[in-house]
């Protein structure tokens, strides 16, 4: 072989087999963090798209300047983006085998890509998911296990169809359990970060835009099983869904939209619609109660009016900046 050859041999070898795609999920003020965290990955080489969808432009900025620096991509919307729409606006510029959808506020142990990418050529997973923490990260490892994998079925009813769907080792110490996890099939994974084969994008299609609530990850998990495809759960891969700071107030609007009933529950609607399932809807509306306390936790005044009166009030001011900044994102018909 030739010199050029040889470079050229060698240059393929070390070409990145995995596209990073990074969107936004819900808030803006971890996302610097959260890159570095993924710039400073070396345990396998890879591309990198980063969708931003109208970050406030001082954090914007930094992004880009960060992005473009390492040599990657970075796409800006000035609409805010619900996650499926990100993804799919970064799709046509994935040419390897495999790709991680992640969100922006995840911090990552050491070694998280490499085993991810070892899983799926190990196992032909056509899907990986991690062990997900969630906590403030500089707690890590040292929290609560938010998904090790899970179980997502659809079971025949005399209503029709009903959804089972739950977290392994949901809200358990991670160091305490973390001997116990094993790799192993699982039914579905988590948005957070999740490897995919090119090939399966290849195969299911585009992400449905119409789901900007919370079953965004669901559908692909099940349209990926009905063709076939493996869902796999690799315990050595680990990272942290980063929370506990507080919502601050110039990502407050892109929250409460992002949560905001009309659209949240008018996805959820169309999902169970979409795969025919039994509307059950409670545990969503709890879900919306309590996570908007994000955005005005009001603990003091919890104690003077009630936490009934606290919740009404964080629910009506969180629809309120919904409703007056609802044309800063874009709506799929449902």
């Amino acid at each position: 072989m030739n010199t050029a050859s040889t470079k050229l041999a060698q240059s393929d070898a070390n070409a990145p087999r995995v596209t990073i795609v990074v969107s936004p999920r819900e808030r803006f003020e971890q996302a610097i963090l959260s890159l570095v965290a993924i710039l400073a990955t070396d345990d396998a080489p890879f591309r990198l798209i980063y969708v931003d969808g109208a970050s406030p432009e001082p954090i914007a900025a930094e992004l880009e300047a960060a992005v473009v620096k390492a040599g990657h991509t970075y796409i800006r919307s000035t609409l805010y983006l619900a996650p499926n729409q990100a993804r799919n606006m970064a799709l046509p510029l994935i040419d390897t085998e495999y790709v991680v959808f992640v969100d922006n506020d995840v911090i990552f142990a050491k070694g998280w890509l490499g085993a991810l990418i070892a899983c799926a050529d190990e196992t032909g997973a056509g899907l990986v998911t991690p062990t997900i923490l969630v906590g403030p990260e500089q707690k890590m490892p040292d929290l609560p296990i938010h998904h090790a994998g899970g179980v997502l079925e659809l079971e025949p009813t005399t209503k029709g169809r009903r959804m089972k769907r739950s977290h392994g080792y949901e809200h358990q110490r991670y160091v305490d359990r973390r001997d116990e996890l094993t790799r192993g099939e699982t039914g579905c994974t988590e948005f957070h970060v999740v490897l995919v084969r090119k090939a399966v994008l290849d195969d299911i299609g585009p992400f449905d835009d119409k789901l900007i609530g919370f079953t965004d990850e669901l559908d692909m998990a099940l349209k990926a099983r009905a063709r076939g495809w493996k869902i796999y759960f690799e315990p050595t891969s680990v990272v942290c869904y980063a929370v506990g700071k507080r919502v601050t107030w110039r990502e407050t609007p892109y929250f409460c939209l992002r949560w905001s009933t009309r659209l949240a529950m008018g996805a959820e609607r169309y999902f169970y619609r979409k795969w025919d399932l039994v509307p059950e809807f409670q545990r969503q509306y709890e879900f919306l109660r309590d996570h908007r306390r994000h955005a005005f936790p009001f603990k003091g005044l919890q104690k003077i009016i009630g936490w009934r009166a606290t919740v009404w009030l964080t629910s009506a001011l969180c629809e309120t900046i919904a409703f007056f900044h609802s044309s800063r994102i874009r709506v799929p018909r449902s």
